[in-house]
């Protein structure tokens, strides 16, 4: 096959696949994988720290350049991004997992083999258009990852493999050193209803807990997050509050710290409903007086809690879910001694060890940033 034959197979695919999920742009990814396991991203359509993907004649456009930095050893994804619908991302399932989905009656767009017998679907479905959109999708995806593909898949707005492209990652190398194609396995321009039936009915569990926020007096809102009481929730918050600080020697940004938080908090199996009631309760306790007071802390626990669940917080967790255990443990044995004490309001530090530099800068064998396994 001639080069031109080879983007012209890919235009031909992307215009299948665009058929059928029908979303309004798209994000190109490009990820590097290297020979120790670590991984470098660039969106492709990023400048100045700002991205809104490319339509569908751009990508067309982008093609060839995407083949060339294909050639030299970038993996390449796209996500589809809408104002009016949700594509929701099932990841990693192999025959068995999609028969399942399928029987089950979901009806995806698009099916992408991603590599020899692996598989990812997008599932289309309008938005609702209600406050509740984005903790919607987070759940459906998180929701079905979990029963038929990924279990520790989360966000909804998360890239998967550009079909007609090759799959380089390392273990898929063949004898004569060549990388298995993407496939389109299948595509159609549908959208599912039992999952909108579903996204229907998460959104009325949101709504009435809202209600309940504001009708029931008493209980504090991480006591209704935790479930079984404040203490749980609020203990976990502070838990993590001192394990970081023991390790960095204080604090120089908050903002910062409550971002870590968030994301130990989803690592260790805390929804973000959960989070963001957790940091709006706990975080003006780790200020001092002035801070307190300065903040809409309802506005910036649900921005802190939507940066854990978003594509950034996907990466981190990729690159911290090995903490888990150890971060469980911080969290039970603060549960055990029932410390749910908030330590002296402080303000911030300037003599940490490069506190801000990333979200987990306290552990030592970080990976760099990182894209999906498959």
């Amino acid at each position: 096959m001639s080069h031109q034959e080879r983007i012209e197979n890919i235009r031909r695919d992307f215009e299948n696949y665009f058929a059928a999920v029908g979303a309004d742009r798209f994000r190109v990814t490009c990820i590097t994988l290297a020979k120790d396991g670590k991984t470098k991203a660039f969106i492709l359509d990023k400048k100045d720290g700002k991205t809104k993907g490319f339509s569908p004649q751009e990508i067309l456009e982008h093609i060839p350049e995407m083949v060339r930095l294909e050639a030299r050893g970038e993996n390449i994804y796209y996500t589809p991004l809408s104002e009016s619908r949700h594509h929701i991302l099932i990841d990693d399932m192999n025959r068995e997992k999609l028969e399942n989905l399928i029987s089950s009656g979901y009806r995806p767009a698009v099916l992408i083999e991603s590599s020899p017998k692996n598989f990812q679907a997008v599932i289309t479905i309008p938005k609702l258009n209600t406050t509740h959109d984005k903790h919607v999708a987070n759940r459906l995806t998180e929701r079905l990852n979990k029963q038929f593909g990924d279990p520790n898949f989360f966000g909804c707005i998360h890239p998967h493999r550009a079909p007609g492209f090759t799959n380089q990652k390392l273990s898929h190398r063949r004898e004569d050193g060549t990388f298995p194609q993407v496939q389109l396995a299948k595509f159609e321009r549908r959208e599912c209803q039992k999952t909108f039936d579903m996204s229907k009915e998460i959104d009325l569990e949101y709504e009435r807990q809202a209600q309940l926020s504001v009708s029931r007096p008493g209980p504090t809102i991480a006591e209704r997050a935790g479930g079984a009481g404040g203490g749980v929730s609020s203990s976990a918050y502070y838990a993590h509050y001192h394990h970081i600080t023991e390790r960095l020697g204080g604090v120089s940004d908050f903002s910062r710290m409550d971002s870590m938080i968030a994301v130990r908090l989803r690592v260790t199996g805390h929804s973000q409903a959960a989070v963001q009631a957790i940091i709006q309760e706990c975080a003006p306790t780790i200020r001092t007086s002035d801070r307190q007071e300065s903040h809409n802390w309802k506005d910036y626990s649900e921005r802190t809690a939507a940066y854990a669940f978003s594509y950034e917080g996907d990466k981190e967790v990729e690159k911290n879910g090995k903490y888990k255990e150890q971060w469980l443990s911080v969290e039970k044995e603060s549960q055990e001694k029932q410390d749910t004490t908030p330590p002296p309001p402080q303000a911030a530090q300037s003599n940490d060890k490069n506190f801000s530099s990333t979200v987990e800068a306290d552990e030592e064998d970080e990976d760099d940033d990182t894209g999906p396994e498959d």
